[in-house]
């Protein structure tokens, strides 16, 4: 019984690391590529990102 209480332990906490990178590696890509995004189209890179307060 301690045995498969230990194993799911082990497969929450592996299943939790593996979906904790995928959320982080998703939301890093979707912030850098959407600024690059506003700065091309949405800005016309009329601004810098200083001078719209994103660095």
């Amino acid at each position: 019984m301690v045995d498969q209480v230990f194993a799911l332990m082990g497969w929450i906490v592996g299943f939790g690391t593996i979906i904790g990178g995928v959320i982080t590696a998703t939301a890093r890509f979707v912030s850098k590529d959407s600024t690059a995004y506003d700065m091309v189209f949405l800005w016309d890179n009329r601004y810098t990102l200083e001078e719209l307060e994103l660095k």
